[in-house]
């Protein structure tokens, strides 16, 4: 009887201080309501916005997994300055993609002053984070413009999403390219990545070609990495690395900036 009554007492306590039991289940998906159309929303602050200059610049970080210090450190620096219009996240917001790991990146990067966007990485898809990304963000493909540039945003995962790359969707957004300055395409997997074939490799980087994007953006391979050509590649550090870059955006042509902290 004793150890039934302090069994009974453990139980007794596990569900009355806890809000929510089970709140670290890798199945939770019940996004908080305040936490939800993430991406809608940023775009909205994004039309307040405006440039004088037919110059600006953005911030691209990637890859926090769970270098939650880190990527804390890499806002605050990015919050200090006022050259940057807005942020663009290359995916792998989460680790193993539960819930908590996601309310721990939103809760992180509500403190900065810019409007944000996202994409998708590989990691984020594990269990069903899929789900939570859309819930949370929106669509894993959607495309916004600012200051007469394109930028696309590309869900390019392989192997995690279990599904066919949408390049119909891709060259659809791209065909209009001679209406901006310029378009720039940002997914988490570089084509130079584990995920991407030699077929897959060379579909991509014609599509980059055909279409004159001037600069693909990338994470995943969690260094830098910069790759000049009539089509460039950039790939950002991971977080981790308390680093980020800047895309210092022209009327016809962009430099890239590396920021080590």
């Amino acid at each position: 009887m004793k150890y039934i009554r302090i069994l009974i007492l453990g139980l007794t306590l596990v569900f009355t201080s806890c809000k929510h039991p089970f709140e670290f289940s890798v199945y939770e998906a019940n996004v908080k309501t305040e936490q939800q159309n993430t991406t809608d929303k940023n775009l909205k602050l994004l039309e307040n916005i405006t440039v004088d200059s037919k110059e600006f610049k953005f911030a691209f970080l990637s890859d926090v997994h769970f270098f939650y210090d880190q990527l804390s450190t890499v806002i605050d620096d990015i919050n200090k300055r006022d050259d940057i219009k807005f942020v663009i996240f290359g995916g792998d917001i989460a680790d193993q993609a539960l819930l908590r790991e996601y309310e721990i990146f939103h809760d992180i990067m509500s403190k900065l002053k810019k409007p944000y966007l996202t994409v998708i990485g590989n990691h984020d898809y594990n269990i069903n984070g899929g789900i939570i990304y859309k819930k949370m963000f929106g669509d894993y493909n959607y495309s916004f413009e600012f200051n007469n540039n394109k930028f696309v945003l590309f869900d390019d995962v392989v192997w995690e999403s279990e599904k066919e790359l949408d390049f119909d969707w891709l060259i659809s957004e791209l065909e209009d390219n001679t209406s901006f300055n310029q378009v720039f395409v940002i997914a988490h997997i570089p084509p130079y990545g584990d995920q991407f074939d030699d077929e897959l490799r060379e579909k991509y980087r014609s599509t980059m070609s055909k279409y004159n994007v001037p600069l693909s953006i990338h994470g995943h391979t969690h260094s830098y990495f910069y790759e000049e050509g009539d089509v460039s590649y950039l790939t950002a550090p991971a977080v981790k690395e308390k680093a980020y870059n800047i895309v210092s955006v022209k009327d016809k042509g962009f430099s890239v900036e590396l920021i080590e902290l």
